[in-house]
């Protein structure tokens, strides 16, 4: 797994298998618990969003090992929706990417920056460091929890 510079923190990512998500809300549903993300400002709809979610250890927030599931879905333009499957009720917290080119990476510049435009839950302000897990941190307490993040660039 590799780490890779956002602005001013390390967030890990890999090219691991996606989870494939459930295709329609009817799926998310069914589900005992979910995350019903909505994903803003997607310029395109090439390549993949891909969603890390988080558990409720602030300790391994954004951490190489921290995440407890991955779902990627086909990007589609202005405006993605994400089921996300959830093991149990609790805090959560997740970070996501648009992998435009889809080569399963988030791909950065030669200063080590994102190129590719990137989120976490709540749109957490990421200002000197990474933000924290509890303004990232969400509440998922039945199916079709909602959330939206809105991407950067």
């Amino acid at each position: 797994m590799a780490a890779v510079l956002l602005p001013t923190f390390a967030y890990a990512v890999d090219d691991e298998p996606a989870t494939t998500a459930p295709k329609s809300e009817v799926a998310c549903d069914q589900l005992p618990f979910s995350i019903q993300l909505t994903v803003k400002n997607v310029k395109s709809s090439a390549g993949l969003v891909t969603v890390d979610l988080h558990g409720d250890n602030a300790d391994q927030w954004l951490k190489k090992g921290g995440r407890v599931g991955r779902v990627r879905v086909p990007a589609v333009a202005r405006q993605t929706e994400i089921c996300i499957p959830v093991d149990h009720a609790g805090t959560y917290a997740f970070a996501l990417y648009h992998d435009k080119d889809s080569n399963l990476k988030l791909n950065k510049n030669w200063l080590g920056l994102p190129s590719e435009p990137y989120a976490v839950s709540n749109n957490a302000p990421i200002r000197l460091g990474p933000p924290s897990f509890k303004d990232a941190a969400l509440q998922v307490a039945g199916p079709h929890t909602a959330a939206t993040a809105t991407l950067s660039n």
